[in-house]
């Protein structure tokens, strides 16, 4: 796997599908591993961090999104984020590339 930084490029993986299954509006999101059979549940931040990702985005930009839409500490923000991009990129729902912050 690409080391993670803030520059590296996040996109959701071509196998799988999503949908937004809540509702009371709530934002959850399911993911369907098409290669596993496995379906994994996103809360509303992760949901949000899931849709900023449908185009190739970098970590900062993600990063940037959620303390404008979240009233969150920075690092701890940053933490949660590289958590929970780490874990997906190893259940291969997301890409991880190296870029430069577009």
């Amino acid at each position: 796997m690409t080391n993670l930084t803030k520059a590296s490029l996040l996109v959701a993986s071509p196998d799988q599908v999503s949908a937004d299954v809540s509702p009371d509006a709530s934002g959850d999101v399911v993911i369907l591993h098409l290669k596993d059979g496995i379906y994994y549940e996103l809360n509303e931040v992760g949901a949000r961090i899931w849709e900023l990702i449908q185009q190739p985005r970098s970590v900062q930009a993600v990063l940037d999104a959620l303390l404008i839409d979240y009233d969150a500490d920075a690092e701890q923000c940053e933490a949660d984020l590289l958590a929970l991009v780490d874990d997906m990129a190893g259940r291969g729902l997301i890409e991880i590339k190296d870029g430069s912050i577009p």
